[in-house]
């Protein structure tokens, strides 16, 4: 019987996940026609692209995986503050960030118990 509970989990994590990116690509593509029609003014989608670890988080917390939450959400707040220099950060003066948000990850998966995830074949990530 566990493991029936486990594949249910599994499945509705894995539809809630769908659910995410469907609803990020939507969105994504609404402020392009948005943008293609004049009606907003958008930077250049290259300076943009770290907005993808936005829904990333999402996806972790949707998951009930805060310390992989947390490791996107702070890698993709690193990438923006590259990305626009904010306070003078550049990824080569700020790499140790990276470092930190890692580790500032594995200790939330650890103090929380969080089970690693299963991979392909078995293997565990």
């Amino acid at each position: 019987m566990e493991r029936d509970e486990r594949d249910d989990r599994d499945e509705r994590a894995r539809a809630t996940k769908r659910l995410i990116w469907g609803t990020f690509l939507i969105a994504l593509g609404s402020v392009f026609l948005l943008d293609h029609l004049h009606l907003v003014d958008l930077p250049s989608i290259w300076d943009l692209w770290p907005a993808i670890f936005v829904v990333i988080t999402v996806s972790h917390i949707a998951e009930g995986r805060l310390g992989s939450a947390l490791t996107s959400l702070l890698l993709g707040a690193w990438f923006f503050a590259c990305q626009f220099r904010w306070h003078g950060l550049r990824y080569d003066n700020s790499w140790p960030l990276v470092l930190i948000a890692v580790g500032a990850g594995i200790v939330v998966r650890e103090l929380r118990g969080e089970r690693r995830r299963r991979l392909w074949g078995g293997f565990e990530r």
